[in-house]
């Protein structure tokens, strides 16, 4: 199995400028927050190749800090892009290196500015008992729905998906992470060439399991995702740091 980790975005939500430096290299703790993701996927035998795809802007920075940080089974993508208003979001995102990476195999997807404590190797085993689509989400207790990926669940499996719904229509949180067997791979390349929107991948999700089934791995433990300054200081007052 491959590993994509998402590191192309260009800043937070509630910044107003571009960032000088990808939010997943953001210092948490004493290193950097995609160090977190990596140093758990690096445990894992299932995994034989990481690939972080970044854009042009962030490139030298990642290569710097492959450097710093020789992790094994690691490659840095480049997508070429250098704007916000070029990148290829992160659908576009897994379908460039899906290509220019010749994958053949099954695929995890996971966004490089989040911070996690569940098991990748447990939702690894729970796909690998189904061998389908499967997406990690988590039961929604006081959070605003309208931020985040929802999944409506059925026995197990995806009935419905709403990227940052005014309406909900589910009580559970993707958390942006997702494995993907190979014959999904093709439906990336069939999905954008209808035109359809290449940012979140719940959107993915979305058109996935009306043609394909996707299950629903419930996790319990913490998830932050870094989309804004209020979660960055939350995981930082989480690991003992000072904002």
């Amino acid at each position: 199995m491959k590993c994509i980790v998402l590191c192309a975005g260009y800043s937070m939500e509630d910044t107003l400028k571009w960032q000088e430096t990808a939010t997943s290299l953001f210092e948490i703790g004493t290193k950097p927050l995609i160090n977190y993701t990596i140093e758990a996927l690096q445990e894992m035998d299932s995994i034989d190749e990481i690939f972080v795809v970044t854009n042009g802007l962030y490139y030298p920075k990642f290569q710097e800090w492959k450097k710093k940080y020789p992790f094994s089974k690691i490659k840095v993508i480049n997508d070429n892009t250098t704007s916000p208003q070029a990148k290829l979001g992160a659908i576009g995102d897994i379908r460039y290196t899906i290509n220019s990476q010749n994958i053949e195999e099954d695929i995890m997807v996971l966004a490089g500015d989040v911070y996690f404590d569940f098991s990748l190797a447990d939702f690894v085993a729970y796909y690998q008992k189904q061998n389908i689509s499967t997406i990690a989400g988590m039961l929604a207790h006081d959070e605003d729905l309208s931020k985040y990926g929802v999944i409506e669940e059925e026995n197990g499996m995806v009935a419905g998906m709403q990227e940052k719904p005014l309406d909900p229509k589910g009580n559970i949180i993707s958390l942006a992470a997702y494995i993907f067997p190979k014959d999904v791979l093709r439906d990336f390349e069939d999905y954008l060439s209808e035109g359809n929107k290449t940012t979140y991948p719940g959107y993915f999700v979305e058109y996935l399991y009306k043609n394909k089934p996707v299950s629903v791995y419930q996790i319990t433990g913490n998830y932050y995702d870094m989309k804004s300054l209020q979660s960055l200081e939350k995981v930082k007052q989480k690991l003992g740091t000072q904002v």
